[in-house]
């Protein structure tokens, strides 16, 4: 693991350098709860903001995170219409799920890799999360949520300075990073909440340019099994390209002949 003179001395330079608005561009493959995953997808970032499109199956998914608003907003360009989940919303759902101490680990290896131009270290990562879906420790329907894998992570890429501040403020401030509609079931509220503690602990070591990320459940009671086979995912994510320059403010708000609509 980086000693933390090392990684204080990164985090300095970092945030000298100069600040810029971030694009990366990536390709994701595997699968996650029996579905398979493949598309490309492109992340933007300027601020305390964040704009982020997945293609799946020819459909494009459009989301916006904004940290000081709070509040996450989903676009379809089709309907014209956009839906706006603030991130209170989402706070009781995963509080119910009884989360327990999270354990980080990221464990730097000796081997290096060239993706998208720029050079990159291997890590192996490894996350559990101890949670019950009942909101109850104890109760004999306890489980672990683990994610493992390896992450191969830049300090030399362009960007790393927004990039990191970005995912730092958005974890501490209580964001998940994908579908808020996940946290909805106890299996995706703890799924979401584990991997944006893993997302910030990859961020803290600099840009991830490749991911290849493990989701298991396991548990010693009756729906070990099932939850088990909800939580399964083996995910694999590559970036293609990244830019920095300045990117327009409007693209990180609702178009103005959307239809708006919160969800509670």
């Amino acid at each position: 693991m980086m000693s933390n003179k090392i990684l204080l001395c990164a985090v300095l330079a970092a945030a000298s350098a100069a600040h810029a608005d971030v694009t990366v561009s990536t390709q994701t493959s595997g699968k996650a709860a029996f579905i398979d995953l493949g598309g490309e997808g492109v992340t933007q970032i300027k601020g305390t903001r964040q704009r982020s499109e997945q293609s799946f199956k020819g459909k494009t998914q459009s989301m916006i995170i904004d940290i000081d608003g709070r509040r996450f907003v989903s676009l379809d360009a089709k309907k014209k219409s956009a839906t706006v989940t603030p991130l209170d919303s989402i706070a009781d759902e995963l509080q119910k799920v009884g989360i327990g101490t999270i354990d980080a680990t990221l464990k730097k290896t000796s081997q290096t890799k060239q993706i998208a131009g720029y050079p990159c270290t291997v890590h192996d990562i490894h996350l559990a999360l101890p949670f019950s879906p009942t909101g109850q420790a104890g109760q004999g329907m306890d489980l672990t949520m683990v994610l493992s894998g390896t992450v191969c992570l830049s300090t030399a890429a362009p960007g790393l300075a927004d990039y990191q501040a970005f995912y730092k403020a958005a974890a501490d401030s209580g964001f998940i990073f994908g579908d808020p509609r996940a946290t909805k079931s106890p299996t995706g509220a703890a799924q979401a909440k584990a991997y944006a503690a893993l997302t910030k602990k990859m961020a803290e070591g600099g840009i991830a340019l490749e991911s290849h990320v493990n989701i298991s459940a396991s548990g010693d009671n009756p729906m070990a099994g099932l939850m088990a086979s909800a939580a399964k995912s083996d995910i694999i994510t590559t970036v293609t390209k990244i830019e920095t320059g300045a990117l327009p403010a409007e693209s990180f708000d609702i178009p103005a002949d959307y239809k708006v609509k919160t969800q509670k």
